[in-house]
């Protein structure tokens, strides 16, 4: 009996212990570019508290148990590792989150280097970019406070003037190289967007043009082989305009930002997946494949197969028409928009 009231005890102490709202100790260590303990400095969690290091580098932040990432920075250093001093809260405090840093050169600097973080906040929450493509414009823009600092330091330090212009010179650095990244995303996505596309209607042609001589496929091996190379090769652009599709249209909602831009690929996708794919092309396999492969593996004659299968080309060739035309032309319009 006291062994079960323990027990019960003990759960109920575990469940408590589990519930969201509680705090758990984060750990951490500070250390210099050769691992030695960086000790007496301040370091702040971002929205959540603070702390000084001991001798030992060593500092302990109590945060919310629901935090699973944490931020810090340090006043006078710059956090060289993880980028932007970013670190998940691990489940045991038991063995601390090291964080190496490089002592900044003076107070204007820090400055920047603070005004720097807020702008990489603001890019971590755009979906535009990857994490490698702002580390990489983070630290072009850390070398390039360093060079202005040493610019102002050779002055004396005293020239407000200066350090303003330097200031200037910073923030429009980083917009240039925010244009320009965007600029090369969207030159890359223009690229893929319509290789994409104009593939898929290419080979749907293709595979028109072959059900035009579909009575061929049934006279001759070479012919059989030659239309089962469009469908193959027709199958494979659709599996890759299935993959990148909602991935297309979210990378031009984002980079273009234009309704006119949206609603084409909105026309793109209804003509090309549900139209020519779903309503026409997917059929084609009881219809016209079916048939083919039938009379080639003798489980049909070839009279009753080829019959059946001049009949669903026939039909898959007149509704073919207008939506191949119209899909060509919506592409082309998509493409004047994009590249504007």
């Amino acid at each position: 009996m006291n062994t079960r009231l323990l027990l019960l005890l003990f759960l109920a102490l575990h469940r408590l212990s589990a519930q969201p709202g509680g705090e758990v100790v984060f750990m951490g260590r500070v250390v210099d570019a050769e691992q030695k303990s960086v000790k007496g400095a301040r370091v702040i969690l971002v929205g959540l508290s603070e702390a000084r290091t001991d001798d030992d580098g060593l500092f302990r932040v109590s945060v919310p148990a629901s935090v699973v990432e944490v931020q810090v920075e340090l006043e006078r250093y710059e956090v060289v590792y993880p980028r932007s001093g970013r670190a998940p809260v691990p489940r045991s405090s038991a063995t601390p989150v090291v964080f190496e840093v490089k002592k900044m050169q003076g107070g204007e600097q820090e400055r920047l280097v603070r005004q720097l973080r807020e702008n990489v906040r603001k890019l971590e929450n755009d979906k535009r970019f990857k994490e490698n493509e702002i580390a990489r414009l983070e630290k072009n823009m850390q070398d390039s406070i360093r060079t202005y600092q040493k610019l102002f330091d050779e002055n004396g330090g005293r020239n407000s003037r200066l350090m303003d212009s330097l200031e200037r010179k910073v923030q429009q650095l980083l917009a240039s190289q925010e244009a320009a990244l965007i600029a090369q995303k969207k030159e890359q996505l223009y690229g893929q967007i319509t290789r994409t596309m104009l593939s898929f209607l290419d080979k749907a042609k293709n595979l028109r043009d072959a059900l035009a001589r579909i009575d061929d496929v049934f006279l001759s091996e070479a012919a059989r082989a030659e239309f089962e190379k469009h469908v193959t090769a027709y199958n494979i652009t659709r599996d890759s305009l299935y993959s990148l599709d909602k991935g297309f249209a979210e990378s031009v909602r984002l980079f273009w930002n234009s309704n006119e831009a949206n609603t084409k690929m909105a026309v793109i996708h209804e003509l090309s997946i549900v139209q020519i794919h779903e309503g026409i092309m997917l059929p084609l396999n009881g219809s016209v494949i079916g048939p083919v492969r039938d009379a080639a593996t003798g489980q049909a004659s070839r009279v009753a197969a080829s019959k059946k299968a001049r009949k669903g080309a026939r039909k898959a060739l007149e509704q073919l028409a207008f939506p191949l035309l119209n899909l060509q032309l919506r592409i082309d319009e998509l493409m004047g928009i994009l590249d504007r």
